[in-house]
């Protein structure tokens, strides 16, 4: 095996698309697996290199203990025979069992194409029918859900990364003087400095810096660096990072916070009416304000990029981050005027070094051209055009991460038994290389700023472009602690007992017999100032209930001619004008009733489960009205693209009503999409402060604290986000809220939710031959069994965990399998329906028995 990886890592096989290897290794007797291998990875978009691998390891560890495997119609009449070795046991023999699954899966996979397309032949009414049957079965494996494999750097530590990396906010690349003395020192590793010719230098240009040395003069260059400061202010991947388009060929070119048409470069593209606009500097009409803003763009998306044109890849994050792009600008600048580029960079020529993995033709030319902002000019000539490595990253992020811990061990801080605070792996002495094991990988920065939420007291700003952009679904949890040691728990796990209305009563009691001084620090709202005007006659007999705190103005929602000064949602908004007799209010915005954006709501610790269950309720609607938006967005691009292409060939663009009616739509859409996430933020706020005041209680506090309290050392957040494309677990949760917060019942029942989920407990009932009888129920008796259906699939799954039970039975019912779980399902179902549950083949049964008597009783006079 050692012989066979070392031919291995020489012959190209791990990148090769074509398996040639396998011929030249094993002879011509393996050419037919050779073409199959081929056709098949030639139809996969994504994971390329991984794909490869499992095939390989398919070739060269399986197929050759299968007598005459060489031939894939002996190994089909091997498998009918049941002689083949079992695939599983062989797979982990050689790698782990995650690795081990996805390889067999992959596997499966592949044997279903070759059936479909070489031993499958259509029946009578032209449907292939397979000929054999794949001997394999998808496997499975357990996992236990973590927020993040990643641990995250508290933010005052990525703040003070930044300063080092970045001593002046708003200086210069010659104030980077930490940066330039990491490379071109004693065991550097990859370059900065390149050499130049002396008339390149501009001595009077600070973003260039430049010695000479050895007899040559050299420049340095800020890319790498640059890329690890996005990379501190933006929860980016290494690879998006590295992708980034500079915009040097769209229609409009970022100047100074300002918008100018590009003529800067002959190769620019687009025009006014129809801008081309792939760089990251982001020109956004606010229809809000009616100014134009700027915005970054991100111009690949991981899997959300699959199967997609170049004009299609990539999101926005509308958010007008003024330092980022004040370096993003001096770096898109210091590459026109010390390497600059003669248009945009196909990606077609970059090779497997440039991406981190192997890519199929087809995918490179989906991705298009990119003039690419970190592109690489200590690269070889011809290849400065191209993007940096992302193996050229990690030592310098060692070092910046070592010298913050000789900062910090510098101020003495030190954990509770006095022991120096580690943020690197002390290196190797036996290891002739480089260090770079971190206790913080680089992609932990990525769950550092998303888990931040500290950054301006918001939610982090991926999490709200991911929402907008109809990527991801996030769900949000808590970390509980208890007298006993701390430990995680959901925030949603209230099974052992409801909020009682003692509690309840607790918040009304305490407003109205506390000083403001205490109501202001054991509280969260948005308006301190509208709070003491509430509260003037301390009168609880005008504040209305609700499950996530307390409207001080009794719920009023109708507004009163009579009297002005009367609060409700009608004045409980932002200030719009400020005259003699005062502010005037406008309403509370994104409708009524909407509390955590109104100034007359305050709550406190008391509800922080219900505040959690209604943002992940928000999150929800936030990714449906998203996902309409994106899909519509989709619609007006495409007319925009042929009105372009009429407009180049000169011929009248016919579709002028539909791209109107589109656009209204889109901004439409776009714009309670935005309303959503600013209800979001404002939500969040609430739950922060909340948050906050539980951390900063005093030691001889003996009321059980809701959340866990430590301080930075501990590297833990009582707040975090799960991102996850799995849409039926996002709805399981809220269903399972639902039932206990009679307001979320609502709210849940004007969506597509709770059916949503109910089709897919059908299709399982379906599956196992019973009928759907979710379908006859109305959305209340849904809601109900189905909760009891998925809470006792979850306990089968995880008896110690709800939420990973509840996405394992998630994962299992959209992958169309969990038939092992139908028992379970099954149990609380009839028990709440207090009968068994009919099988389809007894409907069917007695239905045709029905049809049958129905036609032998109609006699020929009834004709």
């Amino acid at each position: 095996m050692t012989k066979t990886t070392r031919r291995g890592s020489r012959d190209g096989r791990s990148s090769d698309t074509n398996f040639t290897w396998i011929v030249q290794a094993r002879g011509e007797a393996w050419e037919r697996w050779r073409q199959l291998l081929s056709g098949w990875i030639a139809t996969q978009s994504g994971s390329i290199g991984v794909k490869i691998n499992a095939m390989n390891w398919f070739m060269t560890n399986y197929l050759p203990t299968v007598p005459g495997g060489s031939s894939p119609d002996v190994f089909f009449q091997v498998a009918e025979k049941g002689l083949l070795p079992e695939l599983r046991p062989l797979l982990e023999s050689s790698m782990n069992a995650a690795t081990a699954v996805k390889n067999q899966n992959w596997i499966v996979d592949l044997i279903d194409w070759i059936i479909i397309h070489s031993y499958s032949e259509p029946n009578d009414h032209g449907v292939p029918m397979a000929l054999v049957k794949n001997p394999f079965a998808k496997g499975k494996e357990k996992t236990v859900i973590t927020e993040t494999v990643h641990n995250p750097l508290p933010y005052a530590y990525l703040r003070e990364l930044r300063e080092i990396l970045c001593p002046q906010p708003r200086g210069t690349f010659r104030d980077w003087e930490w940066a330039q003395r990491q490379s071109g020192q004693v065991r550097s590793d990859f370059g900065d400095w390149f050499p130049v010719e002396q008339s390149v230098i501009d001595e009077d240009d600070p973003d260039c810096v430049w010695r000479y040395k050895n007899d040559r003069y050299e420049i340095w260059s800020p890319v790498r660096s640059m890329a690890l400061h996005v990379k501190l202010h933006l929860p980016l991947r290494t690879y998006q990072v590295r992708f980034l388009d500079s915009g040097e060929a769209d229609t409009w070119r970022y100047e100074g916070g300002d918008w100018v048409l590009n003529n800067r470069h002959g190769f620019s593209l687009g025009r006014e009416g129809n801008p081309w606009k792939r760089g990251i500097f982001c020109r956004i009409h606010d229809q809000n304000i009616g100014e134009i803003m700027t915005g970054l763009y991100v111009s690949t998306n991981k899997t959300a990029d699959q199967n997609k044109e170049s004009r299609e890849r990539g999101y926005t994050i509308p958010w007008q981050n003024e330092d980022v792009l004040y370096w993003l600008e001096r770096l898109r600048n210091w590459q026109e005027k010390y390497n600059p580029i003669n248009g945009p960079t196909s990606c077609t020529d970059l090779i497997e070094k440039h991406f981190g993995s192997v890519k199929t033709a087809e995918q490179k030319k989906d991705m298009g051209s990119i003039c690419f902002l970190f592109r690489d000019p200590t690269a070889p000539p011809g290849e400065r055009d191209k993007p940096m490595g992302g193996y050229t990253l990690p030592n310098l992020w060692y070092r910046l991460l070592s010298t913050l811990e000789d900062r910090v061990a510098a101020r003495g801080q030190t954990l509770s038994d006095g022991s120096r605070l580690r943020f690197v792996q002390p290196p190797d002495p036996k290891l002739n290389a480089l260090p770079i094991k971190t206790d913080f990988p680089l992609h932990s920065l990525r769950v550092s700023l998303l888990t931040c939420y500290a950054m301006e007291g918001r939610v982090p700003i991926q999490v709200l472009s991911k929402l907008i952009a109809g990527h991801s679904r996030i769900i949000m949890t808590l970390h509980y602690t208890k007298p006993t040691p701390a430990m995680v728990s959901q925030v949603m796990d209230v099974a052992s007992g409801r909020i009682s209305a003692t509690q309840d009563e607790n918040l009304k009691i305490f407003l109205r017999d506390a000083d403001m001084r205490q109501i202001h620090s054991k509280t969260a709202f948005i308006d301190g100032s509208a709070i003491e005007i509430a509260l003037a006659n301390r009168n609880a007999i005008g504040w209305e209930q609700r499950h996530i705190g307390l409207c001080l103005v009794g719920g009023n929602s109708a507004r009163s001619d009579e009297m002005s000064n009367i609060g409700g949602c009608w004045n409980g908004g932002e200030v719009i004008t400020r005259g003699n007799k005062g502010p005037v209010y406008g309403p509370v915005p994104h409708g009524l009733e909407n509390c955590p954006r109104c100034r007359w709501f305050i709550t406190d610790a008391r509800y922080l489960p219900a505040l959690v269950a209604h943002l992940n309720m928000l999150s929800y609607r936030a990714s449906q009205v998203s996902s309409l938006a994106v899909e519509i967005e989709q619609e007006r691009d495409d007319l925009l693209d042929e009105m372009y292409f009429a407009e180049q060939e000169n011929r009248p663009f016919l579709l002028q009503a539909e791209l109107q009616q589109a656009q209204r739509r889109y901004e439409k859409q776009i714009k309670e999409a935005d309303e959503y996430a600013k209800d979001l933020v404002s939500c969040f706020q609430l739950i922060s402060k909340i948050v906050s005041i539980e951390e900063g209680r005093d030691t001889g506090d003996s009321a059980t604290k809701l959340v866990a309290v430590g301080s930075l050392e501990d590297i833990h957040q009582p707040i975090s986000f799960i991102e996850t494309s799995s849409e039926l677990w996002q709805i399981s949760q809220l269903c399972e809220n639902a039932e206990i917060y009679a307001d979320l019942t609502d709210e849940l029942r004007a969506t597509p939710a709770i059916e949503k989920r109910s089709r897919a407990l059908n299709h399982l009932l379906m599956r196992g031959g019973y009928a759907p009888i979710l379908m006859g129920m109305d959305d209340r008796l849904q809601l109900i069994a189905g909760n009891a259906m998925m809470r006792s699939m979850a306990l089968t799954l995880s008896p110690n965990d709800r939420m990973e039970g509840f996405r394992e039975v998630s994962s299992l019912l959209e992958a169309g399998e969990g038939l092992q779980l139908l028992p379970a399902a099954m149990e609380p179902l009839e028990r709440l329906t207090k009968q068994p549950v009919a099988k389809l083949s007894e409907l069917i049964t007695t239905t045709s028995k029905q049809v049958r008597e129905a036609i032998r009783d109609r006699s020929p006079a009834h004709l």
